[in-house]
């Protein structure tokens, strides 16, 4: 008896989710400019959510160069990235991978968004 649970709580285990912190992902900031505002959505739905802040912590800018954890509401692997620079555009890089790309590089190649995961 003791085995069979012993078996099914392994079993449990091994189907749950995994840990949704593992879906936070870091953005390194390449494209020159300075991040102010930074909103996820599942890719292709536009459904913008601006990202996650503990309670107490001030969303500071990104400047070029920086890293900067993103927290978001997981539900889909694949999200869209929406960045507001501090001169006021805006970016959108898409279909970014969160689930298997836990860094990833945003940058600006001729103007157009590309996000990379390393």
């Amino acid at each position: 008896m003791t085995a069979r649970l012993l078996l099914g709580a392994a079993l449990l285990a091994a189907a749950a989710p995994a840990d949704a912190e593992d879906w936070d992902f870091v953005l390194v900031n390449h494209t020159g400019k300075t991040i102010k505002l930074i909103e996820v959505s599942d890719s292709g739905k536009a459904a913008w959510a601006k990202e996650q802040l503990d309670d107490g912590i001030v969303n500071d800018p990104v400047r070029a160069g920086v890293s900067h954890t993103v927290r978001f509401d997981k539900t889909a692997c694949a999200v869209d990235v929406r960045v507001t620079f501090s001169d006021d555009s805006q970016a959108v890089f898409t279909n970014f991978d969160a689930c298997k790309n836990p860094v990833g590089d945003f940058s600006l190649k001729n103007g157009t968004p590309v996000a990379r995961g390393t």
